[in-house]
C-alpha cells in the first residue's frame, strides 16, 4: 500500500494542477467575452456609419474576433476535458488516502492493544505469582489505605489533599513520600498498587495527556487489579476537566461516578473516603 505521505503529496499536486487549469479556463472565458464585446461594438458602428472604409474595417474586426472565439471554444473544450480527468484523479486519490489513513489507524490501535495486553498480562502474572508470599509476609509489608495517582502538574492541589488525608490518620501511598532516592520507580509504583485498598485518581488534562507514561501505567495496573479481584479500587476525581475530554479519553472511566474539585471540597473528599474505609 502506498504511504499516507506519498498519497497526500500526490493529492496536493493534483489540487494545484486543477486550480491552474480552472484559472486558465477562466482566462479563456474572459477572452471570449472581450471578443463578443468587440463584435457587438463593431456591429453598432456599422449600423451608424455610411463610410465604406469604416464598414470594411469593422467587418474585418468581426471576422477576426469570430475566429478568435471559435479557437477559444476549442481550447475551453480541451481544458474542460483536462479538468474532468484531473478531478477524477483527485477523487481516486482521496479514496486511496482515506483507506491508507484507516489502515494506519488500525495498525496503531492494534499495536496499542498489544502493548496494553502485555502490560496487563505481566501485572496479572506478578499478582498471581506473589499472592502466596504476600499472605505469608503480610505483617512485614506496608499496607496502604489509598494510592494517589496524579500528574506532576497537579501537585499543588494533590499536596493539599494529601495533607488533609494524613491529618485524619489515613495511610497513603504518595510518590513524593514513597519513592526514595535511588529506588526503582516502577517497583515502587507496583508495590503501591498491589498493597493499597483503594486508589484516588486525579483525572485532569495533564493526567490524560498522551505524553504521560506513568499515569497510564498506574491506571492500567488499577484496571488489572479490579479485574483480578472483582472489587472496586478506582476512586475518580475530576480536576479542571470536562465531560467531553473524559469521554474522549476513556468511556469506561467517564461513566463512573466521580467527585469533582469544582464542586467538592477537600474535606468532602476526605469524608467520603473515611466512609469507604470503615
Amino acid at each position: 500500500m502506498v504511504s499516507v505521505s506519498m498519497l497526500q503529496s500526490r493529492l496536493n499536486r493534483y489540487t494545484r494542477d486543477l486550480t491552474s487549469l480552472e484559472n486558465k479556463k477562466s482566462s479563456y472565458i474572459k477572452s471570449e467575452s472581450d471578443s463578443l464585446k468587440k463584435i457587438n461594438d463593431a456591429n453598432r458602428a456599422i449600423q451608424r456609419t455610411k463610410s465604406e472604409s469604416t464598414i470594411r474595417t469593422k467587418t474585418a474586426t468581426i471576422s477576426k474576433e469570430q475566429k478568435k472565439i471559435a479557437d477559444l471554444k476549442k481550447k475551453q473544450a480541451g481544458i474542460s476535458s483536462d479538468i474532468s480527468k484531473k478531478q477524477t484523479d483527485i477523487n481516486k486519490t482521496q479514496i486511496e488516502l482515506t483507506k491508507a489513513n484507516e489502515y494506519e489507524q488500525r495498525k496503531i490501535m492494534d499495536n496499542q492493544k498489544k502493548e496494553l495486553e502485555a502490560i496487563r498480562l505481566s501485572q496479572a502474572v506478578a499478582i498471581d505469582s506473589n499472592s502466596t508470599s504476600l499472605e505469608k509476609a503480610s505483617d512485614e509489608v506496608k499496607q496502604y489505605d489509598v494510592f494517589i495517582s496524579h500528574a506532576n502538574e497537579d501537585k499543588d492541589y494533590v499536596n493539599e489533599l494529601v495533607l488533609a488525608l494524613k491529618s485524619e490518620g489515613i495511610n497513603i501511598w504518595y510518590d513524593s513520600d514513597s519513592v526514595g532516592w535511588g529506588k526503582s520507580i516502577r517497583r515502587s509504583i507496583d508495590d503501591g498498587l498491589r498493597y493499597s485498598r483503594f486508589a484516588i485518581v486525579i483525572l485532569s488534562p495533564h493526567f490524560i495527556s498522551e505524553s504521560k507514561y506513568w499515569t497510564g501505567y498506574e491506571l492500567d495496573g488499577l484496571f488489572v487489579k479490579e479485574g483480578a479481584h472483582g472489587e472496586q479500587v478506582i476512586l475518580p476525581i475530576w480536576h479542571n476537566i470536562t465531560a467531553d475530554q473524559m469521554q474522549e479519553y476513556s468511556l469506561s472511566l467517564s461513566d463512573r461516578l466521580a467527585l469533582n474539585t469544582a464542586i467538592n471540597t477537600v474535606d468532602d473528599i476526605v469524608n467520603n473516603l473515611i466512609k469507604l474505609l470503615r
